[in-house]
């Protein structure tokens, strides 16, 4: 079937019209499977009944409470949910998206270091408002939103030479994502972070996570630094935090950083930081990425995924020029100008799946609980999109 011959449930009314597991379906019945998961938002699968559940049973007895006092609820659920953290980031602050969580975490070592400057790397995404827009890649256009926090310089990703030349003692801290998803997927070199660590460690700046796409088992580690061996002052997640129902952010980090929150002024006032709310949904949340069974599906079908995008691009190397990334997160690059031609084709084949900034990469991007039977059929459907590229 061509894809001009197939169903194509974007011709109705409403492509969203159901959604299950690794699926979305649409009013007549049309099925889509999901290689595309909002950065990570659908870790868990659509519709998970046990999350929903959860968050019910959660707002019975909590709401979001007063972001200006103590809360025993709100420290109950930090205290559960430091058992997804490094030993060394205990304390967590709750926000209503991973973009403020980012904000606020610039906003805190800044308070805390005394010092105004943030560096970031070339191809970073780090959200859409305030110093997380001024960081991000110039491919998504932050200067159309000028005046913004500042422009934050930007090294060149890997290149601690680069970064050497702008960490000086007016930078407060380097901003950096271990792996980079939305620029199509490149993860830091080898040595570069510790390289990053000991750099900031002597100039007295602190270093900042993005792991909002890259962690939570994305990766087949449960963060995505882990294999680097470098722990941050401060992580920024989300996304996967939410199991889909409700908008969630944290940073994390030390209990001596996180005492900078007690100065006046407040280093950060929103209505919805009260986190009782968020603090008991990330407590769940957190157990349910520390099971083992899921850690072990996750890469279960991550070697498979991973064998058959290189066997794809072996079939097909005049079609697939490289396959990117690790676990269930991959970049595969196509010639100049095919990521949005490949992203119709998928789509016709019964694939969803996203072009990544770079408009010849598709980003691989499941939910964490694809079986290996949607895993399969996703790249059979894949293959036979390859078919409908124009080339060889």
């Amino acid at each position: 079937m061509t894809a001009t011959e197939a169903p194509n449930p974007s011709r109705h009314g409403w492509p969203q019209h159901d959604r299950r597991g690794a699926w979305l379906i649409d009013e007549e019945g049309l099925r889509l499977l999901a290689w595309h998961v909002s950065g990570g938002v659908f870790n868990l699968g659509f519709g998970d009944r046990a999350m929903a559940q959860a968050i019910a049973d959660i707002v019975l007895t909590h709401d979001t409470g007063l972001w200006s006092m103590r809360s025993e609820r709100r420290l109950e659920g930090e205290a559960r949910f430091a058992e997804l953290l490094p030993d060394a980031l205990p304390r967590s602050f709750f926000t209503p998206s991973a973009s403020e969580a980012f904000e606020v975490a610039c906003k805190l070592v800044k308070r805390r270091t005394g010092r105004s400057g943030l560096v970031s790397l070339t191809g970073g995404y780090y959200g859409a408002i305030g110093f997380a827009l001024a960081m991000d890649d110039p491919a998504l256009r932050p200067e159309l939103y000028t005046p913004m926090a500042g422009m934050i310089p930007k090294a060149t990703f890997g290149s601690i030479e680069s970064l050497d030349a702008l960490v000086d003692d007016s930078v407060a801290a380097v901003c950096i994502e271990a792996i980079q998803v939305p620029t199509g997927v490149f993860e830091q070199p080898e040595g570069y972070l510790r390289a990053v660590r000991e750099l900031c460690d002597e100039r007295g700046a602190m270093l900042i996570f993005d792991e909002v796409q890259g962690g939570l088992l994305r990766t087949g580690d449960l963060w995505a630094f882990e294999r680097h061996g470098v722990v941050p002052d401060v992580m920024v997640t989300g996304k996967g935090l939410t199991g889909g129902y409700y908008p969630l952010g944290a940073l994390s980090c030390s209990e001596e950083l996180y005492a900078t929150f007690d100065s006046r002024p407040p280093v950060h006032r929103s209505s919805f930081s009260g986190g009782e709310i968020a603090a008991a949904i990330a407590a769940y949340t957190a157990e349910r990425y520390l099971d083992p069974l899921l850690a072990w599906h996750v890469r279960l079908v991550a070697d498979r995924l991973g064998q058959g995008l290189a066997a794809i691009r072996e079939r097909h190397p005049e079609k697939v020029l490289d396959t990117r990334g690790r676990g269930l997160v991959y970049g595969v690059q196509l010639p100049p100008g095919q990521g949005g031609a490949m992203a119709r084709a998928c789509r016709a084949q019964g694939l969803y799946l996203h072009v990544s900034l770079d408009p010849a990469t598709i980003i691989v991007m499941p939910p964490l609980t694809i079986t290996l039977e949607e895993t399969e059929e996703g790249l059979a459907m894949f293959e036979s999109a390859l078919a409908e590229l124009d080339g060889p």
